[in-house]
């Protein structure tokens, strides 16, 4: 089994933004990057090393890893989104490739038609659906 990396992040400049250096020689991987870990996994990559290898991340003056090591190929794999709950995880690709497979529409979607406005809870007979004596 290859050698564990860890990188460790610090801040960079602009807020949400961090540098992440290797462990090991302390040389920077990325820089100005929302996503250390699966962004310095590309880089990893792209500079040969073994996919196998494991890595993590870890913030600089903690003495824990923010996450559990997995294969330099596991992390490259992902990307992140951030909406205004919380982070989803997705599948991450080439900007190039994400308008390969486009389909373009031509033709304007159609609006749903609306319902009645009603009270479900409380039975009102405008309701559709109700199961207190409304409409079916």
């Amino acid at each position: 089994m290859a050698e564990l990396l860890r990188l460790f992040i610090t801040p960079d400049a602009g807020p949400g933004r961090f540098v992440a250096r290797l462990e090991s020689s302390d040389e920077p991987i990325v820089q100005g990057t929302r996503q250390p870990l699966v962004d310095g996994a590309r880089v990893l990559l792209e500079r040969g090393l073994d996919p196998t290898t494991p890595v993590t991340m870890r913030h600089a003056g903690q003495a824990f890893d923010s996450f559990r090591p997995l294969p330099i190929t596991a992390w490259a794999l992902w990307t992140y989104k951030e909406p205004d709950q919380r982070p989803l995880y997705r599948r991450w690709m080439r900007f190039a490739d994400i308008w390969s497979d486009q389909e373009t529409r031509s033709e304007p979607l159609v609006a749903p038609k609306a319902h009645r406005p009603g009270n479900r809870l409380y039975g009102d007979p405008g309701c559709i659906g109700d199961a207190h004596g409304g409409r079916a």
